[in-house]
């Protein structure tokens, strides 16, 4: 017969301990660190769009001091949109680095809840 637990009884094979306060402050510690990773991913990855809309933005810049021409003008129209979009995407990042940090904090809460009943 298959074990209720399967998950449960994997994680405590993993940390050699039976004990259910342990085991759950374990999967919580777990689950922290992942947050964490994916929050300085995002951070991350938020740094290389910043840096990506710097060099572009000091490129709309100098063809904005050119004269105008057709040419220069569509080009100028889809760097500004592309800028607008990595933008875009720095405050999605940004929600989504936020979100992660929250749920980190989360599980710290409840590590510390189930260390003081132990």
């Amino acid at each position: 017969m298959a074990p209720k637990f399967p998950k449960l009884l994997k994680t405590s094979r993993e940390i050699g301990d039976r004990r259910i306060h342990k085991v759950l402050y374990a999967m919580l510690d777990r689950e922290k660190k992942a947050y964490k990773g994916d929050e300085s991913s995002y951070n991350e990855r938020i740094g290389e769009i910043r840096a990506r809309v710097e060099y572009r933005h000091d490129i709309i810049l100098e063809l904005q001091r050119f004269e105008r021409d057709l040419i220069v003008d569509e080009g100028l129209a889809d760097l500004i949109n592309e800028e607008k979009e990595d933008l875009a995407e720095i405050g999605r990042l940004v929600q989504m680095s936020y979100a992660s940090t929250l749920r980190a904090t989360q599980k710290s809460v409840f590590m510390k809840k189930m260390k003081k009943l132990k």
